[in-house]
C-alpha cells in the first residue's frame, strides 16, 4: 500500500499516513488529523473506476 493511497477501514475512508515493516499502517479518516494505528490486514484498498 502506497502512502495517502485511500483505503477502507470499519467502512469509512482513510488515508495511509505511514506503513511500517511490521504490518502496522498510521492511517487518517479524511476529514481530520487523528491518526489511528492499524494491521493491513484490517484495510481494503478503495475500488476505483479509473474508466
Amino acid at each position: 500500500m502506497a502512502k495517502e493511497e485511500i483505503v477502507i477501514y470499519q467502512g469509512k475512508e482513510y488515508a495511509i499516513v505511514h506503513q511500517y515493516d511490521s504490518g502496522y499502517v498510521e492511517i487518517r479518516k479524511l476529514t481530520s488529523r487523528s491518526i489511528e494505528l492499524v494491521h493491513e490486514s484490517e484495510l481494503k484498498p478503495l475500488s476505483n473506476s479509473d474508466s
